[in-house]
């Protein structure tokens, strides 16, 4: 029985799943409309682009490393890419501009991180000031509507066998990324460069090319994923999802992905941000402003770590182990 509680708290994934069943269960029961079909299919194409960018950005914590301008990279990408689709650039043109603009910003993240050893606390948080400014200046502080070509949102309204392709878009985006994480070079590196940098660099591994390359990969995405935001509004709005870079945090670190690197699962992030999308669906739901979903958002990651951190790795299976041992310095009482 003891064995079986360590097993349980040791299997964060099979905790989460857990977590979203009641989640589930309880917005159902609150909410006639909460459980419905169309509901979910909303609440996936809504949130595409948050799976899409949690899972790389999964990826680039395991090297102890992270990303908070993804959310301004999304908006000025989306403006940008509104901005050019009205101005009678082709679409493909105009996506392939902004692709490249977005991807600058993890250039310029990746080489201040992992060249000149600049904390990605600071330097992403700098790009996320410019990003946020740069989103406004493209479009005057104005959302973008006005002479958009017919087909500007056809992409994002489309199904494929039934399935929007938003959905389709973040399925196969999660599945690449869980094959980089478990099966290639790439998500080895990673794990070794976030357990022991040191020992990585001294093992032959390129640790700043995969860095700045990890960087890269998840500011491209950013930049997709502010087109398919655009898209799928039919707009550009320069202040959409100011809180985007939140919640790939939460669901990355939530999902069991550590701070310090060398530990992450995308198993994991995918199902955090499930958990994500459906209390802000539920709130929603229920009227709840948005100004407390966002607090509850900020509890959440607070937990998020504690848990990670701190219960998981190391009180949980401890105490845990010292149960299991018969270890006679557990004291029930006092807990050590």
């Amino acid at each position: 029985m003891k064995r079986d509680i360590s097993a349980f708290f040791k299997n964060q994934n099979f905790v989460l799943l857990l977590i979203l069943l009641v989640l589930n269960i309880f917005f159902s029961i609150m909410s006639e409309h909460f459980f419905q079909l169309n509901n979910y299919f909303n609440m996936l194409k809504q949130s595409s682009a948050l799976l899409i960018t949690a899972s790389a950005a999964t990826i680039l914590m395991m090297t102890a490393n992270f990303d908070l301008s993804t959310g301004s990279n999304l908006a000025f990408s989306g403006v940008l890419y509104a901005q050019l689709a009205s101005s009678g650039l082709p679409l493909t043109l105009a996506a392939a501009i902004t692709l490249a603009a977005g991807t600058c910003f993890g250039i310029v993240n990746g080489i201040l991180v992992a060249k000149y050893d600049i904390s990605p606390f600071i330097a992403t948080l700098g790009m996320l000031f410019v990003g946020k400014g740069l989103a406004l200046v493209v479009c005057n502080g104005q959302s973008v509507r006005s002479n958009l070509p017919d087909h500007f949102s056809a992409m994002m309204s489309e199904s494929f066998i039934g399935i929007p392709v938003p959905i389709v878009m973040a399925i196969v985006g999660v599945a690449i990324f869980w094959i980089l994480a478990n099966k290639s070079l790439l998500g080895k590196y990673a794990m070794v460069i976030g357990s022991n940098k040191n020992a990585a660099f001294l093992s032959g591994i390129n640790v700043n090319a995969i860095c700045i390359w990890l960087f890269i990969i998840v500011a491209a995405l950013a930049s997709l994923s502010g087109m398919m935001t655009a898209s799928r509004i039919g707009a550009g709005d320069p202040r959409i999802n100011e809180f985007f870079f939140m919640d790939v945090i939460v669901a990355i670190m939530l999902g069991g992905t550590s701070l310090t690197g060398g530990k992450g699962t995308i198993i994991g992030t995918l199902i955090a941000a499930l958990i994500v999308i459906v209390i802000g669906n539920g709130l929603s739901m229920l009227n709840v402003l948005i100004f407390w979903q966002s607090v509850i958002k900020g509890v959440i990651l607070i937990v998020a770590v504690t848990f990670n951190e701190k219960i998981l790795i190391g009180d949980i299976g401890s105490k845990m182990s010292g149960l299991e041992n018969g270890s006679p310095n557990y004291s029930p009482a006092t807990g050590n």
